[in-house]
């Protein structure tokens, strides 16, 4: 029985969504069961909605659990950073737990889960600029990288160093006070060298995701459950 639950069961059920989703994508007979393939498959999406809500859930427990073995494993060195994610943690789920209760408790008040007012200085004047901040920082890695994939071996990497600083060229202003061509050159490479190299990259993720489909239907594909031995 516990193998049934564990395996069988998940299973059975991935395969049901798959069935249905195909179903109401494709399938075509009349309006009326049109219409009713379009609600079932609004109440599949939010129920997609629910279980990421619910794994969103996990996550921020994992965190916590992560961070306090830090603290507890590493000591004074870890507990101010380990501290203030915690405590920012607990601050966003309590605010927007918050914006969540007025969104019913008085709807005319206007107060979401975003647009809490805490809630959302929180988010605009922290979480934004430090997402900002560690993106621009992505920058050097980039540049690192760039300088490695550029060196001149061969003639492909010559084309891909002539390319690259074309397209740069084309993106910045200098580029145009330099030659106004790299403007109409910049175009061209990402519209039709770019786009027939970007073509196969997209088939070819759409054949997979027809593979795994039929993969998930025939109970092929497990490792989405972990080990169920």
């Amino acid at each position: 029985m516990s193998l049934v639950i564990r395996k069988y069961i998940p299973q059975l059920i991935v395969s049901v969504i798959i069935v249905l989703s195909v179903t109401f994508y494709y399938i075509y007979i009349n309006d009326s069961i049109a219409k009713g393939f379009s609600t079932a498959d609004k109440a599949l999406s939010d129920w997609a909605v629910i279980v990421t809500s619910f794994a969103l859930i996990v996550g921020g427990v994992d965190i916590l659990r992560f961070h306090l073995t830090k603290i507890r494993r590493e000591g004074i060195r870890q507990a101010p950073f380990s501290t203030v994610t915690i405590a920012l943690l607990i601050i966003m789920v309590v605010l927007a737990t918050i914006g969540w209760y007025y969104s019913y408790a008085d709807p005319k008040a206007g107060i979401t889960i975003t647009t809490q007012p805490q809630f959302r200085w929180l988010y605009s004047n922290l979480y934004a600029p430090a997402d900002s901040a560690m993106y621009s920082i992505l920058v050097f890695y980039i540049a690192s990288a760039s300088y490695r994939a550029f060196r001149v071996r061969n003639p492909p990497a010559l084309l891909l160093l002539v390319t690259a600083v074309i397209v740069m060229l084309g993106n910045t202003t200098i580029g145009g006070l330099i030659w106004p061509g790299f403007l109409g050159l910049r175009d061209w490479i990402m519209t039709v060298p770019n786009t027939a190299a970007f073509r196969p990259i997209t088939i070819g993720a759409g054949l997979g995701t027809i593979i795994l489909g039929l993969r998930l239907l025939t109970w092929r594909e497990i490792s989405w459950m972990g080990r169920r031995d």
